[in-house]
């Protein structure tokens, strides 16, 4: 008699943010509140670190973790994330990858630091450090947190739009690699790699290319795409034969449209998702 598995993945958030990157909550924090709102599935997916993974308690059961982190690239000048699911988190390739990031996004802060000192707003890298978490990877919502606090500006919007968005007179580019470069380092790492909200690309063609390239998934549902969009994605990932993910892409409280919830996918991205999860399973064993 043949036995199908039964999927027991309803509420799932593939990704979120703590405070080790650009986030509010502590990994502790994330993990008590997906367990208190009844998540069955979650990814940490803080920008190019996986710390926060070792900052969880021993056991999180009930509650699943499939291993993420969100990695910054390129592709003909334009940003593209890539949600890395399942890595080895001890591979070399990617430890080198994520240090280097580290290092890059420092040196970016002390560039940008100086560029709004010259347009008349003192800040210091003390300051920005203070809240970019215990390694100190600075990403320019810890900027925008200090010129708030300042009062140089109102909100991060303002902050962004004004100042240090990617037309903005502070502006710096941080260090990235290139799609393929990404793309590399997480098979090579044992992960999967799937595009984050897609729908945000600066040119949509881009995404046959980066499936072209090896692409194993599109992250199909989040906040900021279109009822059309979701529709397109799922579309093109069966059509393909990719994996399909959701997520809130939470940061914290104040960051009204991303929030802390099961994300609200149909039954044929909780489907892709339950393959997906079982696909690291039998990858850790």
């Amino acid at each position: 008699m043949i036995r199908k598995e039964i999927n027991n993945i309803e509420r799932i958030n593939l990704h979120l943010h703590t405070n080790v990157s650009d986030g509010a909550l502590t990994p502790a924090q994330l993990i008590q509140r997906a367990t208190q709102i009844g998540l069955d599935l979650i990814s940490i997916t803080d920008h190019d670190t996986v710390d926060a993974y070792r900052k969880l308690p021993p056991s999180t059961l009930p509650l699943r973790i499939l291993p993420g982190m969100e990695v910054s690239s390129q592709h003909h000048g334009n940003d593209v994330h890539i949600l890395a699911y399942g890595c080895d988190m001890e591979n070399r390739e990617l430890i080198e990858m994520t240090e280097m990031y580290l290092i890059g996004r420092r040196e970016r802060a002390i560039k940008m630091i100086s560029k709004l000192k010259d347009l008349g707003m003192n800040i210091t890298l003390d300051e920005v450090v203070s809240v970019a978490g215990s390694r100190e990877l600075i990403v320019r919502p810890h900027i925008a947190q200090i010129l708030i606090r300042k009062g140089y500006c109102a909100n991060k919007n303002e902050a962004f739009d004004k100042y240090i968005g990617n037309y903005g007179p502070a502006y710096e580019p941080k260090p990235e690699v290139s799609v393929p470069q990404a793309l590399s380092v997480i098979h090579n790492s044992g992960g999967l790699a799937v595009a984050a909200h897609p729908g945000k690309l600066a040119n949509i063609s881009y995404l046959q290319e980066f499936i072209d390239m090896g692409l194993d998934g599109i992250e199909v549902w989040h906040p900021d795409h279109y009822q059309s969009q979701i529709e397109e994605f799922i579309n093109l990932a069966t059509k393909n034969g990719l994996y399909m993910t959701g997520g809130t892409d939470f940061h914290g409280e104040k960051d009204g449209h991303c929030y802390f919830a099961a994300a609200p996918v149909n039954q044929i991205v909780l489907d892709s998702v339950f393959k997906l999860w079982n696909e690291y399973k039998c990858r850790i064993k």
